[in-house]
């Protein structure tokens, strides 16, 4: 028989979740494989951004002076992306150029190929170049020092990009973590399933928010009801995990063993939450003292998931990736109805954001806040939060609002 319950408000919960999701413990790894995993050192130019003059389009470098009116000059050289730096440039000659590659020392303009006749050993040159023109000058792209990105940031092309073209090699990431999302319930299917039951949705909508949060995510199940079952499935993925999120079989019928079979893994937390919609969660350390892998279990209903993945999974994830920013944006936003909110619970609402004629920002709930559907979620870009102390919500009050676009 299982202990009932502890009531815990959403801040203790939230709270408890944090400690036990540390991040993943940093890696040096080729910049190549980078991509998605949070940088934990900052990247910073070590020179400037080039650290020499440039050539901003093809044509030849010259002296300006030199191409004051229109001349025919030698071609002294052809300049080379294989030379370490720019070479000395020939007073009265020309040099031939691609966009990007160094300025030889000396000159200071590059004219355009249309502005030429494009000769080999001698080149016709239009006349008027001034100093500068075609010339992109060195640290036009970053000066030395400067943070090119910021510790905590999640890799992705450009940022990767900028690590390679100043010649780092490795770079020192926290790795993506790992979450495994298990719906339960004897009564789930898959959608398309040709046997009788319900279909699950709310695994697919906690993954794709895990990934959206910054984690690498995958679903299984749905796994019956079944101990032995549910344990096994579990202990499947204890060895693949560095998070685990059960959905479902949280309630108080036999058929609801999440609890119990957590129990046997390990050290869990049945929480009776003080939060709308959906009270009943549970925090668990399970696997071998070598390797305890986190488990969140959320409620099976997909609205009260979302919503408490919102309020305490999120950022509790993101600090697991390694990001600085955890939280959402929010907004102070002015309802345009009231409802009753339950005593010494923190509410949960969606809601559309909007902008009235004056520029205030405005909130309308995308349902009765006590009935939140999973298509009220989908009307929604936001969530109003209640606070436990508040039990009556007015039309023209301002609450906090996080704003929810993913």
């Amino acid at each position: 028989m299982c202990p009932p319950p502890v009531t815990r408000s959403l801040d203790q919960h939230r709270a408890a979740v944090n400690a036990a999701l540390a991040p993943i413990p940093e890696l040096s790894v080729l910049v190549g494989d980078a991509a998605g995993a949070t940088l934990v050192e900052p990247l910073v130019a070590p020179a400037p951004l080039p650290s020499f003059d440039v050539a901003a389009w093809d044509g030849y470098a010259v002296r300006a002076a030199d191409v004051a009116e229109p001349v025919v000059l030698p071609v002294a050289h052809e300049v080379s992306f294989a030379d370490r730096g720019p070479r000395r440039h020939l007073p009265a000659t020309a040099a031939r150029i691609a966009s990007g590659q160094a300025v030889p020392a000396g000159a200071d303009a590059v004219v355009p190929l249309a502005a030429t006749d494009r000769g080999a050993a001698r080149v016709g040159l239009a006349g008027g170049i001034v100093p500068g023109s075609g010339v992109l000058p060195a640290g036009h792209g970053a000066a030395e020092g400067r943070v090119l990105v910021p510790a905590g940031r999640r890799l992705g092309g450009r940022e990767v990009a900028l690590a390679a073209s100043i010649g780092r090699a490795r770079l020192t990431v926290r790795p993506v973590p790992r979450v495994v999302v298990v719906a339960t319930g004897s009564e789930l299917i898959d959608p398309g399933t040709s046997r009788a039951g319900v279909p699950e949705a709310t695994a697919h909508l906690i993954a794709i928010a895990a990934r959206t949060a910054g984690a690498r995510a995958s679903r299984v199940g749905p796994v019956p009801d079944d101990p032995a079952t549910l344990r096994t499935a579990l202990e499947d993925q204890l060895v693949r995990a560095d998070l685990v999120i059960v959905t479902g079989g949280l309630s108080d019928g036999e058929s609801d063993t999440v609890v119990a079979v957590l129990s046997e893994l390990g050290e869990v937390d049945d929480v009776s939450l003080a939060f709308a919609p959906g009270s009943r969660h549970a925090f668990a350390m399970v696997g071998e003292d070598a390797r305890r892998v986190p488990t969140i279990a959320l409620p099976g209903n997909p609205a009260a998931a979302a919503l408490a993945f919102e309020a305490y999974v999120r950022p509790a994830l993101r600090q697991m990736c390694g990001f600085t920013e955890v939280a959402r944006p929010a907004v102070r936003a002015r309802l345009d109805r009231g409802w009753s909110s339950p005593a010494g619970v923190t509410q949960a609402v969606p809601v559309r954001l909007g902008l009235d004629s004056g520029g205030v920002v405005t909130a309308a709930p995308t349902c009765e806040p006590g009935r939140v559907s999973l298509a009220a979620l989908g009307d929604a870009d936001g969530i109003a939060w209640v606070e436990p102390g508040v039990t009556a919500v007015q039309a023209g009050d301002v609450l906090r609002c996080t704003v929810w676009d993913d």
